[in-house]
């Protein structure tokens, strides 16, 4: 049975996500491989099914093999690799399942987060509206793993608002198969993230008037907006 290319066997593809790291105590260095892998894995320049060349990875990062395979470790429980029958570990493919799965999780959790933050006596409002100023001023560039970022950093500020650390221990438990739907859906789909950022501006823009009912209104119809996109463009998976 074939388990997928494997990325030992791609040495004349360079992957822009894995240029060389710099020196670092051990644990944040771990922490900065698994950084970089998973971008790999998200902008897809390393894909579903290829098995993991863990020489080829610590060379390309300028590293020892260990804080590879402690990167590695941290990869399969977040769902983006898998161990494979015969040992190592390869990128696993994201099911419709997953994808729906998740943004039902997602929808709750962000549903009750904007409640919250809206109902707040004190709203602090600040983070969220600094990532609405860090879009404004990408000036339309279109950078796949920047915009993943701010689409992050938004929704996680909103998060953070609600001083419940719950709420983000909740989030990183699927963020890696929302992050990974989103990257698919901002390469296939014209405009998504103007789109979504006028959304995300109507979102805080509720906040900041505390209209608890329309800033959930406004997040689950975000949200299922986001499912449908995937759906459409995956309607084949």
């Amino acid at each position: 049975m074939s388990l997928g290319p494997d990325l030992g066997a791609r040495t004349s593809h360079s992957f822009s996500s894995l240029g060389a790291l710099p020196p670092r105590d051990s644990s944040a260095l771990a922490r900065s491989v698994r950084d970089r892998l998973r971008l790999a894995i998200v902008l897809e320049e390393i894909p579903a099914g290829v098995r993991l060349n863990q020489v080829q990875v610590a060379e390309q990062l300028g590293v020892s093999r260990m804080p590879v395979r402690v990167a590695a470790a941290d990869l399969v429980g977040e769902g983006l690799l898998e161990p494979l029958p015969t040992g190592g570990v390869a990128v696993r493919a994201l099911s419709r399942y997953d994808v729906e799965a998740a943004y039902k999780v997602r929808e709750a959790l962000e549903a009750q987060a904007v409640r919250e933050v809206a109902l707040a006596e004190s709203r602090d409002l600040s983070g969220i509206m600094a990532v609405l100023d860090r879009h404004a001023e990408l000036g339309g560039r279109n950078d796949t793993a920047m915009l993943l970022e701010l689409d992050r950093d938004f929704h996680g500020a909103i998060l953070d608002a609600t001083d419940n650390p719950y709420f983000n221990r909740a989030m990183v438990a699927i963020w890696s198969v929302v992050e990974r739907a989103m990257a698919g859906m901002l390469r296939t789909v014209p405009d998504l993230f103007d789109t979504a950022w006028k959304q995300h501006r109507q979102i805080a823009e509720a906040l900041s008037a505390g209209d608890a009912d329309l800033a959930e209104r406004l997040a689950r119809e975000h949200l299922r907006d986001a499912l449908t996109g995937y759906l459409d463009a995956n309607s084949d998976s």
